[in-house]
């Protein structure tokens, strides 16, 4: 049902990376690479094991040694939406030693929204790189009785999607999407990760659930799920007459609006990043490991088995697509948190 564990390529790539007897391929002159050697890397995952963003960094870490000469321990943080992690990494020491992988639009939202829990300034982090931006889908259970973005917005019933939390980008997607094809939903939070709203949508609890087109995808090619809608600006040949929400005709001008903002600030996707105040000759020497590390035939072979996607971004472009997606116009800004204000649980 769900999508295979990242252990088997894990076990096995492991096992072959050992065989090969392959030592790190750092600089061996380099004052950083001296201080990286031997050392204990700690990378900071938001949210529990099995996930996405997991199977990033794990991947990641099969290569870490052979570009850094550090070994990386992953640390699964999980908490409110990946707030509880995301603060964790903002306030860590800045020593080089701890670094992270967040969730862009997610983070974004919160920030913007300034929902309770937010303890850091997103441009103020030290950015590595981001490891991908993907596509965004719609699915509904196989079951489900909305096949279509139409048979939603004709229903005369709330549509329930659900979301891990309230700063989570599943929240985020279900209301500005609602917003903008005038779908009446009812968002149902309280999940401890994606997964479990994807279950929750199979078994008929949900009605349908938005998320990246690697988390769904098995899912909609063994049956589970039934695709019903995508937005951004990704190619995916699987999605080639699925309908991309963005360039309906007939959507009103402050839908396509809507749309525009929810693909821009989708385009932070994964990044990784390290505490603020970051001593800048670790860091670079980490950006260009992260680089290295993605760009390895290798690495490239074990996320294609795992549909994840490389679509890198260096981070002077990221700090940049982070700083326009957290200084939106006042109007846009109030408009965006009316929308999600809408979606809060009623005290």
């Amino acid at each position: 049902m769900v999508k295979k564990s990242f252990l088997c390529w894990f076990v096995v790539t492991v096992l072959l990376l050992t065989l090969g007897g392959r030592e790190a391929v750092y600089g061996a002159s380099s004052k950083e690479a001296d201080f990286y050697k031997g050392k204990v890397v700690e990378c900071i995952v938001p949210y529990r094991t099995g996930g996405g963003y997991d199977n990033w960094v794990r991947a990641i870490s099969l290569f870490f040694k052979k570009y850094t000469g550090a070994t990386l321990v992953i640390k699964n943080t999980p908490g409110a939406g990946g707030l509880v992690g995301t603060n964790k990494l903002y306030t860590a020491d800045p020593n080089g030693l701890t670094i992270g992988i967040l969730n862009g639009p997610g983070l974004m939202q919160a920030q913007l929204t300034e929902i309770s829990g937010v303890k850091f300034d997103l441009p103020k982090f030290t950015w590595l790189g981001r490891l991908t931006s993907e596509q965004k889908i719609i699915c509904v259970g196989s079951k489900s009785k909305y096949k279509t973005i139409e048979a939603m917005k004709q229903s005369t019933k709330l549509v329930k999607f659900g979301a891990p939390g309230l700063g989570s980008s599943m929240f985020m997607e279900a209301a500005l999407v609602a917003e903008a094809m005038g779908i009446k939903i009812d968002i149902i939070t309280g999940y401890e990760t994606s997964e479990e709203v994807d279950l929750a949508a199979i078994r008929g609890e949900l009605d349908a659930a938005t998320g990246s087109f690697s988390s769904k995808i098995d899912m909609v090619k063994n049956g589970d799920m039934v695709l019903v809608g995508q937005f951004g600006n990704v190619k995916e040949a699987e999605l080639a007459n699925v309908p991309n929400l963005g360039n309906l005709l007939g959507i009103s001008s402050e839908s396509k609006q809507l749309m525009e903002l929810l693909v821009a600030l989708g385009e932070s996707g994964r990044p990784m990043a390290a505490p603020p105040g970051a001593n800048p000759e670790r860091i670079n020497f980490l950006q260009e490991a992260l680089k290295k590390i993605i760009g390895d035939p290798e690495f490239i072979q074990i996320a294609k088995k795992q549909s994840m996607d490389v679509i890198y971004m260096s981070p002077e472009e990221l700090l940049k697509v982070i700083e326009r997606g957290v200084n939106l116009s006042p109007s846009l800004k109030n408009r965006f948190k009316e929308i999600l204000a809408k979606y809060q649980p009623k005290k």
